[in-house]
């Protein structure tokens, strides 16, 4: 069901948000923030949703090229820190690194890691739409949504409490079974977030970036572009096949943006983003075999 075809507060009530008006530290006023609900099913501590992270990627890494440039991971993670700090689960160690592919995507991985497509990076046309982006992928992690996915799977094959009792433990057994459950590449191309996902994290995402002194303005000048590009752009498959429609998604952020007060300014081109941006056409296009 496309969030456009229904209110606001129907929405919201579909969704599982509680409403409440509160005041942000620089005492902007907003209107309803998602405050995420941890599912029962999902038993694993928080120390022990890191860990899978953490052992997620190391096998999502086997499996892919990642694009180590110094310059643009301090970047990156700068942004990422500012944004995992006013989440609603600040503690955890939010890190980004780049995959050196031209599809424009991102992945949240669980505890906290975040994964960039090349593509994306090359896309987006302002630090805001970046930020948006990123802030989207953090609502994600925050919310549980890929960590849950993840459980379910683990439980419907009765390997949950295997997974549980090696998290923490320095062995092979959790690489073992994301393994022969298909590997880590193929487990998050498998991710089916639901539009209700989609549409918490995007609204995680813009009282991060709220919070965080971004314009959230961002997240609405880049799903309107998407849907601008949307046709003709097989690069943009991934991203497009799986998530709500963007004219449905721009339309509930331009609705949550007249509901709060904005005075951070819209950030353009930062010299950060600037060097970004030139460094990234600077470097060897991306491999023939990873073009779509």
């Amino acid at each position: 069901m496309k969030i456009g075809s229904f209110n606001r507060r129907k929405f919201l009530e579909m969704a599982g948000f509680l409403g409440a008006t509160a005041s942000l530290p620089n005492g902007l006023a907003y209107a309803v923030e998602p405050h995420i609900k941890d599912q029962p099913y999902n038993r694993l501590t928080e120390e022990e949703e890191i860990a899978l992270g953490r052992k997620f990627s190391a096998e999502y890494e086997k499996k892919v090229e990642i694009l180590k440039n110094p310059s643009i991971d301090a970047y990156l993670n700068q942004v990422v820190k500012k944004l995992g700090d006013v989440s609603q689960r600040p503690k955890w160690p939010y890190h980004a690194k780049v995959v050196n592919s031209a599809v424009v995507n991102a992945s949240a991985i669980p505890g906290g890691f975040l994964y960039l497509q090349r593509g994306l990076l090359e896309f987006v046309e302002d630090e805001d739409e970046m930020v948006g982006c990123l802030a989207h992928e953090i609502g994600h992690i925050v919310a549980r949504h890929t960590t849950n996915q993840l459980v379910l799977m683990f439980l419907a094959r009765r390997l949950f409490d295997e997974v549980k009792r090696n998290l923490l433990l320095n062995n092979d057994d959790v690489a073992r079974i994301i393994e022969g459950l298909g590997g880590a590449v193929v487990l998050l191309a498998q991710m089916n977030y639901s539009r209700q996902n989609e549409s918490e994290a995007d609204m995680l995402g813009f009282y991060e970036m709220l919070r965080a002194g971004w314009n959230p303005n961002g997240l609405l000048t880049f799903f309107t572009r998407l849907k601008q590009t949307e046709k003709g752009r097989t690069s943009l498959d991934i991203m497009l096949s799986d998530h709500p429609a963007p004219a449905d998604r721009a339309e509930a952020i331009r609705r949550e943006l007249a509901s709060v007060k904005v005075t951070a300014l819209l950030v353009e081109r930062t010299v950060h983003f600037r060097t970004m941006k030139t460094t990234l056409k600077n470097l060897p296009p991306v491999p023939k075999a990873e073009k779509r």
